[in-house]
């Protein structure tokens, strides 16, 4: 977190060389070391000003508002202002909304999460076909291979039966074949959807990169359908195509990679949220054998 009242003196004298004098600025970061978000207010209206914490996550954010943002229509996403490769950052323009709370009314939540899928469809569909293959089977491979780290770092959070469980289903995802591969969101759950009351939208797109579709449901899948199975239904009524039956075991997969990489930030950082969701998943995992 950063003093909420001003910018970093460098980051400030762009901002203003971008959007003219501010007439207030608002810290708007998640609980985080690494997240420097600011709201900054000024003759240009409201945007937001983001410093991606790597370099590799400035290039997936702005490719991502290059290539695959402009696919969602007005309104329902940020549009990047202007960025800088020195300082990492980035100008977005503010859009309304908040995340969707619990005491909406189921059907308005079912119709919510209808739209939020649509979002993710037109999201996918900037980007297919061959050229994201190779990818693809890379992030799978790379699934596999960080496991063992994952387990290692996951210490006590996790028993000697319960990792074998996890290293039991991760290590089949080879075995699926090529997954459609798409541009994936890479952080698509209920904190990057901001809902107004009328539509979505889509927000913080610094993991977008190419990758199997299905692994933008495994937040979905391992903190918000488990409790609210209807709106699982909802989101694929959206979408357009429910998950094949291949893609179905490889959501199981990722979750348990996803399960495992939980419970190793999450005790470490003190983020009982994420520590949650993982031993959440290890225990469905457990009982029932997939999501």
């Amino acid at each position: 977190m950063t003093d909420s009242t001003r910018l970093p003196t460098p980051l400030h004298a762009w901002v203003e060389s971008v959007l003219g004098p501010m007439d207030g600025v608002r810290d708007s970061s998640h609980d985080r070391e690494d997240s420097q978000v600011w709201r900054a207010t000024g003759r240009a209206g409201d945007h937001y000003v983001k410093v991606a914490p790597k370099p590799i996550l400035y290039t997936r954010e702005t490719g991502a508002y290059r290539v695959a943002v402009p696919h969602l229509g007005h309104g329902n996403a940020p549009v990047l202002h202007d960025s800088s490769t020195e300082l990492l950052a980035l100008i977005l323009t503010a859009v309304d909304g908040e995340p969707l709370k619990e005491e909406q009314s189921p059907a308005r939540r079912r119709t919510a999460h209808r739209q939020a899928d649509r979002l993710l469809r037109r999201f996918h569909g900037a980007m297919t076909g061959t050229l994201v293959q190779p990818e693809a089977d890379a992030v799978v491979e790379n699934t596999v291979t960080s496991l063992d780290k994952h387990l290692t770092e996951a210490g006590d959070h996790l028993s000697a039966t319960e990792a074998d469980v996890l290293r039991r289903l991760v290590n089949a995802l080879p075995g699926y074949g090529p997954l459609p591969a798409r541009r994936r969101h890479g952080d698509f759950w209920a904190r990057n959807l901001l809902w107004n009351g009328q539509r979505w939208a889509l927000i913080d797109f610094e993991r977008s990169e190419p990758g199997p579709r299905v692994t933008d449901f495994v937040k979905l899948a391992t903190s918000l359908w488990p409790d609210h199975p209807e709106l699982r239904t909802a989101l694929f009524e959206g979408y357009g195509r429910p998950l094949s039956e291949t893609e179905e075991y490889a959501l199981t997969a990722f979750a348990a990679a996803d399960a495992a990489s939980a419970l190793a930030y999450g005790p470490r950082h003190g983020d009982p949220l994420v520590t949650a969701r993982g031993r959440r998943t290890v225990e469905r995992l457990l009982q029932e054998g997939r999501l």
